[in-house]
């Protein structure tokens, strides 16, 4: 598991990081309170170690920014405090924190308490199946997708952060089913979506939108960076060496729309609506490409 350990005391960086490395876990340092929700956003860490000692912002105001962001808020969060810390521990509780760590480490309590909340995860990816998931790719469904949609809408215009959207779809799907028949297009769905994950960012929030078309949410992430993204999914998928039953290797691209968070105030329809409008133009531009939305140009679609 990736663990991102926010202390700067020498301590943390060699016995606790050793602790965690000799069981195989990946650690990533940072020893800046400025720089912990940056890296959280970037390395997309399993599990957040936090020490209560750090200020300028505060562990406490760095702890309830991960837990009231929809994008951070599930990562599981340590707090690493002394017995003095009984108040800051308390308060460390009520904003999400999931348990605490004491100096001097010792081994097998780190070890105990991450096992506890590697159980419990475990438990909640198989639970979160039957409610969240689309039955034939394991991709989040359209009902989950869009609550947390305009969460991250919401905390992206009150914070005042970038956001981007992306729908997709199978080039010529219809021709696949009426070629290979529907299991093989069902595969050459389950592979897509195997394809897309792989591709993208851990912080990417993929799901099927309907039929052989799909949406990703791409928190804190710019227009730029989005079609930068968009163009790296475009290109997997046309190098993917797609097959049915083994043997049957067919050609699949995709048409994707990006569009943005501008300075206006937007509902979820109207963003998912640009996406849309981009999208349609990809495809009526030949497909396999990707267009970024345009305002004027496809407000006239």
């Amino acid at each position: 598991m990736k663990i991102l350990v926010a202390d700067r005391s020498e301590e943390s960086k060699t016995t606790l990081v050793s602790i965690l490395n000799n069981k195989g876990h990946e650690c990533v340092i940072v020893e800046d309170s400025n720089e912990i929700i940056g890296n959280v956003y970037h390395e997309a860490p399993d599990i957040i170690i936090l020490d209560l000692k750090l200020s300028t912002p505060s562990a406490l105001s760095v702890l309830q920014q991960l837990k009231s962001a929809p994008s951070t808020r599930d990562i599981p969060t340590l707090l690493i405090a002394s017995t003095k810390s009984k108040i800051k521990l308390s308060k460390g509780y009520d904003y999400g924190a999931y348990d605490y760590l004491s100096k001097p480490f010792f081994e097998k309590e780190v070890l105990a308490r991450l096992q506890n909340i590697i159980e419990i995860r475990e438990k909640m990816k198989e639970f979160e199946k039957l409610l969240v998931r689309d039955y034939l790719t394991g991709l989040y469904n359209r009902k989950f997708f869009m609550e947390r949609f305009v969460e991250d809408l919401s905390w992206s215009i009150m914070y005042n952060e970038p956001f981007s959207l992306m729908m997709l779809d199978i080039d010529h799907f219809k021709k696949i089913n009426d070629t290979y028949g529907h299991g093989c297009g069902d595969e050459i769905l389950k592979q897509t979506a195997n394809t897309m994950l792989t591709t993208l960012r851990a912080q990417d929030l993929l799901a099927r939108y309907g039929g052989e078309e799909f949406i990703i949410l791409l928190p804190n992430t710019d227009i730029e960076t989005a079609a930068e993204i968009g163009e790296n999914l475009r290109a997997a998928m046309q190098k993917h060496d797609f097959r049915c039953n083994q043997d049957i290797k067919i050609p699949v691209t995709i048409s994707i729309g990006v569009t943005y968070l501008t300075g206006e105030e937007p509902t979820s329809d109207y963003i998912i609506g640009q996406a849309d409008k981009a999208l349609y133009r990809a495809k009526e531009s030949g497909r396999n490409r990707v267009a970024v939305y345009e305002e004027g140009t496809d407000d006239k679609n």
